[in-house]
């Protein structure tokens, strides 16, 4: 008696339920079959989705790579109607545009596939796999052409599960056969690894819009690894300085813990935080709780926090154990955080605490700032003595520093820093002035003609770091810690030798993501000429 055969189920790169919106009703109807095909052999299908216009155009328009052990298939997919009249052809792309082109969807599908082949022989030595295209026109059938061969195009009679699967299947043992490589080895997972970072985004985090942006950003190999690494650690530490993605991480490392059915809890000390988590998860069953609000919840399958280091005490660590399912010493956690530098801040960091847990965690350290420009992460490093990692984010406008004599002085030339960007014609809802005092209504900054007219306010906007439409934000550095800004002007830095003053320096020197302004008093001035050997 014939032995059944192990059904094996294709593995979709993003999966349906992280698609979001999308354009062509033909990929969606062709990726909710793909998701279900089994062709027989462990497979993977990476669907461009997620890629931005002009990448996708960089990847040769690649609708969907399925890899397979010695072949990877490039599918192209032409919803709608296709004509062909004198030598032209005329289609709808993804976007809805209409195009009429020489060049035909299977020529343009054989143009991709010899253009990944380049791509991946150059990325992975020694590749040796078949390379194919189909043309599928999920609307429309074609008539035999000379063209093409059969296996190289599915029509609507390949709209169903079992009939997708089987047309896939011969496409793949056609262009094995046909394939001038001799396939050795199976190559499956050197492809996937290669392949996925370009296809799995994540998306943007846009700490100070109204709602975040529906644009997907590709992570950094650090990043990717560590994305991966929750997958099958149970515990885990992850480590890294300011902008190294430590929130992005965290966010979308609940994401995927959701869709795989577990219960998840996301939680941070940071209410600005928060929010903005909270709104990026709207859609998915993660719990976004405050820290202080945790007691009496859970258990969770999955726990995760972002800002760590808030939390790594013994009386924190107690209640994190009532929130893990099996607890701390045998229940699945995430943890992301900054140890060295904006630890006490908020909340209580304690070494030895944060020793014992990595030692039953694997530890992922993210060694990129992806936020500072270099010329912030320089002077951040020159004054704080703080490692950031390598600056990815470009070279950037200098820092510029001022040195005001008293508060009134502060208020003038923060007046005139705001007057400078409304000039530049930056909004001022961009704008964050942070204060390194230990409350808002302690600053220099409310003395300003920006702050009694409304142009500055300590009052949230749209969302917990932004202020009303057309007004810049006041902040401390506790309620600003792990978010982000365009622009940052930082005041009252009145002195720079305690260990707490440091600390809030750092944090409020690695909020902006294009240019930092930082009115230093003259006791911290005298301070840090002293640090820097009497230099200016």
């Amino acid at each position: 008696m014939e032995r059944s055969r192990r059904w094996v189920q294709l593995k979709l790169v993003p999966p349906v339920a992280r698609f979001g919106n999308i354009e062509s009703a033909a990929e969606l109807r062709v990726a909710r079959l793909v998701e279900q095909v089994d062709l027989g052999e462990p497979a993977t299908c990476f669907y461009s989705v997620h890629l931005p216009r002009h990448e996708y155009k960089r990847m040769s328009e690649i609708d969907f790579l399925i890899v397979l052990n010695d072949v990877v298939l490039v599918l192209e997919i032409k919803g709608g109607r296709l004509a062909r009249r004198d030598g032209l052809w005329t289609f709808t792309d993804r976007y809805g545009e209409v195009h009429e082109k020489r060049e035909g969807p299977f020529e343009q599908a054989r143009t991709a596939m010899f253009a990944i082949e380049a791509d991946l022989q150059r990325r992975i030595p020694g590749l040796s796999v078949a390379f194919g295209s189909v043309v599928i026109t999920p609307d429309q059938a074609l008539a035999p052409d000379l063209e093409w061969e059969p296996a190289e195009h599915l029509g609507p009679g390949s709209m169903t599960v079992a009939a997708l699967g089987a047309g896939l299947t011969a496409a793949a043992r056609h262009w094995r056969d046909r394939s001038r490589h001799t396939v050795g080895r199976s190559q499956y997972q050197d492809l996937v690894k290669a392949l996925r970072p370009d296809f799995d985004r994540v998306p943007r985090l846009s700490l100070l819009a109204s709602a975040f942006e529906t644009d997907f950003v590709q992570l950094a190999a650090a990043q990717y690894d560590m994305l991966r690494g929750a997958e099958v650690n149970p515990r885990l530490l992850c480590t890294g300085g300011a902008g190294s993605g430590k929130t992005l991480l965290a966010v979308e490392s609940a994401r995927r813990a959701a869709l795989r059915g577990e219960t998840v809890l996301l939680t941070c000390r940071s209410s600005g935080v928060m929010d903005m988590m909270s709104r990026s998860l709207a859609d998915t069953s993660v719990d976004c709780i405050e820290w202080s609000r945790t007691n009496g919840r859970g258990p969770y399958d999955v726990v995760l926090v972002d800002e760590a280091q808030d939390i790594l005490n013994t009386d924190d660590c107690l209640q994190l154990d009532e929130l893990v399912t099996d607890g701390i010493r045998e229940g699945r956690w995430r943890l992301f955080c900054d140890p060295n530098n904006q630890a006490n801040v908020d909340g209580v960091f304690d070494r030895q605490t944060f020793d014992e847990l990595g030692s039953t965690a694997a530890q992922f350290q993210l060694p990129y700032n992806c936020r500072n420009t270099s010329a912030i992460v320089q002077q951040t490093q020159l004054i704080t003595g703080a490692d950031l990692g390598v600056a990815k984010a470009g070279a950037g406008p200098a820092v510029e520093y001022v040195q005001p004599h008293s508060d009134t002085d502060t208020a003038a030339l923060l007046d005139a820093r705001l007057k400078r960007l409304r000039q530049e014609e930056i909004d001022l809802s961009e704008v964050v002035v942070v204060t390194l005092r230990d409350t808002e209504s302690a600053s220099s900054a409310v003395q300003t003609k920006a702050y009694s007219r409304g142009a500055l306010t300590d009052q949230p906007g749209r969302s917990s770091t932004s202020g009303p439409a057309g007004a810049a934000r006041l902040v401390t550095t506790r309620g600003f810690k792990g978010l982000e800004a365009a622009h940052v002007l930082v005041v009252d830095v009145d002195e720079v030798e305690s260990d707490l003053a440091m600390a809030r320096l750092y944090v409020a020197m690695t909020r902006p993501r294009v240019s930092l302004w930082i009115a230093v008093g003259p006791r911290a001035w005298a301070q840090l000429s002293s640090a820097n050997g009497g230099k200016q």
